[in-house]
């Protein structure tokens, strides 16, 4: 029984979640490069965060997305309020869509830069083209 009652404790104290500090300062774009992937929090219609797994990429200093339909591309559609976590800090950002193939296109080689290979691979549509949704990620 004692046991137990431990291992329920440290179920207990495991599940808990404890809010997600707000990181005062940007990212640089090393520290965006630097990782394979990246967490990103959006918010799901019944407010819950929705936190979803992504590549990301640097583009003159700037944090650039792109993605096919999701529920997360949904909720940034909705409301483009987004945070970048890091390190166990939450990263906000403001999700602004690009207006033009060429941001599309520059977007695209940015991820070409950095994922080499398995980019040519899995999208190999013209640059511009790969996805139907980019976003630019900006600090207010």
């Amino acid at each position: 029984m004692k046991h137990f009652i431990w291992t329920l404790c440290l179920l207990s104290m495991a599940c808990a979640q404890g809010a997600v500090p707000i990181a005062s300062g940007s990212l640089d774009g090393a520290e965006i490069d630097d990782g394979w992937s990246h967490l990103v929090v959006t918010v799901d219609p019944d407010g819950e965060d929705r936190v979803t797994r992504i590549w990301l990429a640097s583009v003159d200093g700037e944090v650039a997305l792109r993605t096919g339909d999701s529920r997360w591309w949904a909720n940034l559609q909705r409301d483009p309020e987004i945070r970048i976590r890091v390190s166990g800090s939450d990263h906000p950002y403001r999700a602004e869509f690009p207006r033009t193939h060429e941001e599309r296109v520059r977007i695209d080689e940015a991820f070409l830069e950095k994922y080499g290979g398995w980019e040519r691979m899995m999208f190999s549509d013209e640059r511009g083209e790969t996805h139907e949704n980019y976003a630019w990620l900006r600090r207010d």
